[in-house]
């Protein structure tokens, strides 16, 4: 639960802890994120997907829990159901990854999760946003930087990674990006 207090705190500082906000929880797991943003954002309608149907059972027997009515969970392993422009606020924590990824002697990552596929979410995602909407990626292999749709956002928040974080990240060609840290996390659509 509230893993990202720094993170949300800041979306609340940008958008408003009282406004009728819409936020996408994109891989949303077993919940813990969605019922964390409730508490940052109690009148924001909130969406959570995920691709597994077992965490989204869990998220439903949650819900049965609270009776929030402006609250919903899905299973899907993309946003290509969601309406364009539908979302003030997307987030993306801990998705886009592979924990075999930071093992020793990595050098390329197509044998687990392809850049090309982060590419096309990245701009699914921010078919979905709305104009000035802001898109959330933490703890990732990419970098929406090399995107073709990265083009379309600015960075508003970055945080400093970790020493001893093992998350490594990979270019647009799959190969790792020796040394390189990607602190970059909130960013806003420009278009």
């Amino acid at each position: 639960m509230d893993r990202y207090p720094r993170i949300f705190r800041f979306i609340q500082a940008q958008l408003g802890a009282d406004t009728a906000i819409r936020i996408l929880s994109f891989g949303c797991s077993t919940g813990e994120e969605v019922i964390s943003l409730r508490r940052h954002f109690p009148h924001a309608v909130i969406k959570g997907i995920d691709v597994n149907p077992a965490n989204i059972a869990r998220c439903l027997e949650r819900l049965k829990q609270t009776a929030d009515p402006l609250m919903a969970f899905a299973a899907a392993d993309s946003t290509s159901n969601e309406p364009d422009g539908a979302y003030d606020v997307i987030f993306c924590m801990a998705l886009f990854r592979h924990g075999d990824l930071s093992g020793p002697g990595v050098t390329c990552c197509d044998h687990r999760i392809e850049f090309a596929a982060f590419a096309r979410a990245i701009a699914d995602l921010s078919r979905c946003l709305k104009p000035r909407g802001l898109l959330v990626i933490r703890n990732s292999n990419f970098r929406l930087c090399d995107t073709p749709a990265g083009a379309e956002f600015e960075t508003i928040l970055s945080l400093p990674v970790a020493e001893d974080d093992t998350l490594r990240v990979f270019g647009p060609d799959n190969r790792l990006l020796a040394g390189v840290r990607y602190p970059d996390t909130v960013f806003r659509r420009i278009q």
